[in-house]
């Protein structure tokens, strides 16, 4: 994902029992300035879009990194539209999932 670029994902029920979300990256730039993924809802920018999260990407070679992003996300419980919003260095997701609370 290039920087300012983003994924939706409409009408997620963030209040299943979720804690959070597990990205599988990979970045190949050594750029200083560092790769960053913003999770957003309601919008991808703008004053209407709320951040509930921001991960580091790491510079990662040629292997997959398995990053978490785990809390409780103020603002996110219930039905939203869900964005991922690249900042920064060039970087691609191979995979997004929810983490549970067991």
């Amino acid at each position: 994902m290039k920087s300012g670029t983003y994924l939706g994902f409409g009408q997620v029920n963030l209040s299943m029992g979720e804690i959070g979300f597990k990205v599988v990256v990979f970045c190949q730039n050594k750029e200083r300035k560092s790769a960053r993924l913003e999770f957003r809802i309601d919008r991808p920018k703008g004053k209407k879009s709320r951040r509930i999260g921001t991960l580091k990407i790491p510079y990662t070679g040629d292997t997959t990194y398995a990053l978490k992003l785990t809390g409780n996300p103020k603002y996110s419980y219930g039905i939203h539209d869900l964005y991922l919003v690249a900042k920064g260095s060039q970087f691609s997701i191979t995979s997004v999932s929810f983490v549970q609370d067991y």
